[in-house]
């Protein structure tokens, strides 16, 4: 793809490249069309920050111009820069924020609702949901009468989503192989305990919120919510309702990250609002008796509530504010008009 591209390029000669996050492809992609001497502009720059710091220098010769969407990045990129490396970097914001806004869903009032996002890919998937059901009947257990809702991707294979359908459904039966689930009808977003099970099914399929991103919809309406790490932290974060992360992986891909990330926590609302501001679970931390722990303070604990809703209201002033990509846009025509 990159030597059917680079001889279009060549051919139509354009006045410059725009690439959009990607960095697999993009990262090298670009370092050839800047032999071409077109120049590189960069939306969504990758977390080298996080990653790979040195990359930031190898990115510096042959980006022209990167369009950043955390404030902490131009700062980041600058101690890069020389007279061979002349990125310049530029914050425009997170385009999160111009996201539009979903179908307002109306649950039922009383029990406290919980929402679970255990990841979009079959194996985060897989590493997280068994873990959330547990959680999920511990609290079920304590007597407490609350409502879980689980997101299931659009992605997921019929095997991963099985696995934890039963489990969720009947967090209190012990053993489930008689029960057959076939009666209860699949969802994008999965209801429980059983007994509530269809009542919100319906609700949330006559809303039309499942074909929305989940991590938005569902911690909108949640008390709670326990969400997987990666952007879909900002989207519950942004929506202002108390949440906690978590990431649980294989052992050798985590002690290989842990070599090579270089910052003091993983979730992306602590990166952007600068202090440890909703709670981190990581590794052997993501078990149920934990998660269920966090759930409990979430729902009971006021001072903490307020806690974590007075920071997350910070989120959005943070991200830049909406308008990102239109600024991004603005920027890109004066860099190709000459305005900077």
């Amino acid at each position: 793809r990159i030597e059917l591209l680079l001889d279009r390029v060549k051919q139509e000669r354009p006045a410059a490249l725009i690439c959009i996050d990607y960095p697999g492809f993009n990262l090298r992609f670009a370092r050839e069309v800047r032999k071409l001497g077109i120049p590189c502009l960069y939306y969504i720059v990758p977390q080298v920050w996080a990653w790979k710091p040195r990359r930031a220098g190898r990115m510096a010769e042959f980006i022209d111009r990167a369009f950043c969407v955390f404030e902490f990045e131009p700062p980041f990129f600058e101690k890069f820069r020389t007279p061979q490396r002349k990125m310049k970097t530029i914050f425009v914001g997170h385009p999160l924020l111009d996201q539009p806004k979903p179908p307002k869903l109306e649950l039922p009032p009383g029990p406290k609702t919980v929402s679970f996002l255990p990841g979009s890919r079959d194996s985060e998937f897989n590493s997280h949901a068994g873990i959330f059901s547990q959680a999920f009947a511990r609290v079920i257990d304590s007597g407490k009468q609350t409502v879980g809702l689980m997101s299931l991707a659009k992605g997921l294979s019929v095997a991963s989503v099985k696995r934890s359908f039963a489990d969720f459904l009947f967090p209190q039966v012990k053993v489930v192989e008689n029960i057959d689930c076939r009666k209860f009808d699949r969802s994008d977003i999965l209801c429980g305990p059983w007994k509530i099970h269809l009542e919100y099914t319906q609700i949330i399929d006559a809303s039309g919120v499942s074909n929305w991103p989940h991590a938005a919809v569902l911690p909108m309406v949640s008390d709670f919510s326990v969400v997987k790490s990666g952007t879909s932290t900002l989207e519950a974060g942004l929506q202002g309702n108390p949440l906690c992360v978590v990431y649980k992986g294989g052992w050798i891909s985590y002690s290989i990250a842990r070599l090579l990330v270089d910052i003091p926590c993983f979730s992306l609302v602590n990166i952007v609002l600068g202090r440890y501001a909703v709670p981190e679970l990581l590794q052997g931390e993501v078990n149920p008796r934990r998660i269920a722990a966090e759930i409990e303070r979430g729902l009971t604990d006021q001072k903490y509530i307020e806690q974590q809703r007075a920071a997350l209201a910070e989120l959005p002033k943070k991200l830049g504010g909406p308008g990102a990509s239109q600024r991004a846009a603005q920027g890109m025509l004066d860099f190709l008009r000459g305005r900077e």
